[in-house]
């Protein structure tokens, strides 16, 4: 099991990833390398494609609850969030007609 834990601030990642290459950016976004492979995410709830992992981010275009959409098969993580009753961080990168960007992690599912 991977264990993740990320502390954000002034460009900060710390993370411990078992078997995963981490990747920091400014802002505090880490990726982990979990497949090159593309996925679909399902959405569980209706969520705002943002221009980067946080709330605060310009929506770009909305994904409906039912929609599924592409994905690359990695996980993100960016500005702290509780919806769908789950506080995270973690965020999925999606594409829907050509508009990318990122949507809360909890109200989206992937394949494991």
């Amino acid at each position: 099991m991977m264990r993740i834990s990320c502390l954000l601030g002034a460009s900060t990642v710390s993370a411990a990833l078992v078997g995963t290459t981490l990747i920091a950016s400014s802002p505090a976004i880490a990726q982990t390398n979990a497949a090159a492979a593309s996925c679909t995410a399902l959405a569980l709830e209706t969520v705002v494609i943002r221009d980067r992992t946080s709330l605060t981010g310009t929506a770009l275009a909305q994904l409906n609850k039912g929609e599924t959409t592409s994905s690359p098969c990695r996980m993100y993580y960016g500005g702290s969030y509780t919806k769908c009753g789950i506080t995270s961080t973690r965020w999925v990168k999606v594409t829907k007609h050509g508009v990318t960007g990122y949507v809360v992690g909890t109200c989206v599912k992937q394949p494991a």
